[in-house]
């Protein structure tokens, strides 16, 4: 058993999904002025990370990758638990991609203390790619477990029941681990009054690439958001009409066969 847990979790502050809105004329959505807010993924992984820490001491440490506006996702973190936070930013952080994100996660790992474990959401709640755990754990070259639902520490790693939608995996991974979390595996705590009080005034540690032996030119993207739009969806428009109920169920019978919706 690791006698002290290094626990690290990943925190972005991402768009608020449901509050992003898009232009009538263009379609586009308007992703610079949408609110943020910390990814509901990550709220489960912070959870997640101050659980394994009440149970198994240690110290929870919460990273975000992002502009000066992150710190009030990592102050969340701080209310709902993790003991120490980190940003790291950067001049052109905006156009940094998973590839990015994940290369500048691992080298904070690796310059500022190490990791045992390594928690985050499976996904973002505004991209969703589910590439930086994997990422992360490719620029380390330690394990990787994703789509956990529920995590066990024992000795020597972590016994994690994946989910695979129509089965479940067992899988034991070795320290040091990369776990991708899902929402089923808690249900976030809600901070009282005094926590986030106390987290207004936690001092956020800041680094920058330079800071973490990472060169700039090795951030440059390689996967660039073009445009971010409502899909165009055309409607056939359709009437279904009759002269009492039955007959209009008639109607619509034949014309949900004649789609191929029913047999």
């Amino acid at each position: 058993m690791v006698e002290k847990l290094r626990i690290w979790v990943a925190v972005k502050h991402g768009i608020d999904v449901g509050l992003a809105r898009a232009d009538r004329a263009t379609g586009l959505v308007r992703v610079d002025s949408a609110p943020r807010k910390t990814s509901d993924f990550d709220k489960n992984a912070i959870e997640e990370a101050v659980r394994v820490r009440e149970h198994h001491g240690g110290v929870v440490t919460a990273v975000s990758v992002g502009g000066p506006a992150a710190r009030e996702a990592l102050r969340e973190a701080v209310a709902i638990g993790a003991d120490e936070v980190i940003l790291v930013t950067g001049e052109h952080w905006a156009e940094w991609d998973t590839r990015a994100v994940a290369r500048l996660l691992a080298a904070a790992t690796r310059k500022l203390g190490g990791f045992d474990l390594f928690l985050l959401g499976e996904g973002s709640t505004d991209h969703f790619a589910g590439l930086v755990g994997p990422r992360i754990a490719g620029e380390l070259k330690c394990g990787d477990v994703a789509y956990a639902r529920r995590l066990t520490i024992v000795a020597d790693g972590v016994v994690v029941e994946k989910d695979l939608e129509k089965e479940v995996e067992v899988v034991h991974a070795r320290y040091p681990v990369v776990v991708s979390v899902g929402q089923e595996i808690n249900t976030p705590r809600l901070p009282t009054f005094m926590a986030n009080l106390k987290a207004s005034k936690k001092e956020v540690r800041v680094v920058r690439p330079s800071d973490l032996d990472v060169p700039d030119d090795s951030l440059a993207p390689v996967v660039v958001i073009e445009r971010v739009a409502v899909p165009e969806i055309s409607r056939k428009q359709q009437t279904i009409t009759g002269a009492n109920p039955d007959e209009l169920a008639a109607h619509l019978r034949d014309a949900l066969k004649e789609e191929g919706v029913l047999p």
